[in-house]
């Protein structure tokens, strides 16, 4: 079923309306400080839930729950390593979005510093 998805988006390069819920899906995933913490963690190196909860200051559960919606999102890959499961950025991809949205933020703070400026 996932390859007749493929392949319907595939044959239309326009944004259909499956391929926007799709986006969609992953901007959602995305809309939360704390897995955008994770995902700029994960760009540093692999970590399990453990280091990855040192590493934030958060508490386990709270980053394996926030973990579980990026790897549904298929933002994170999970691998088992031996009696942990250390996660990974699917690709890094969504860290050059996220670099892209900080550009545009930065810039328009600029922007308003210097129209206050004024």
């Amino acid at each position: 079923m996932e390859s007749t998805l493929y392949n319907a988006l595939m044959q239309k390069f326009e944004y259909n309306d499956k391929l926007i819920n799709l986006i969609w899906d992953k901007l959602q995933a995305l809309a939360n400080p704390i897995r955008l913490k994770i995902l700029l963690a994960l760009k540093e190196k692999p970590m399990c839930v453990c280091e990855l909860s040192e590493y934030l200051g958060d508490r386990q559960p709270l980053i394996s729950q926030h973990l579980a919606i990026l790897k549904d999102s298929d933002l994170v890959i999970a691998k088992r390593m031996g009696t942990r499961i250390q996660y990974s950025l699917s690709d890094n991809k969504i860290i050059e979005l996220i670099d892209i949205i900080k550009e545009l933020t930065i810039k328009k703070i600029e922007e308003l510093t210097t129209l206050k400026e004024e």
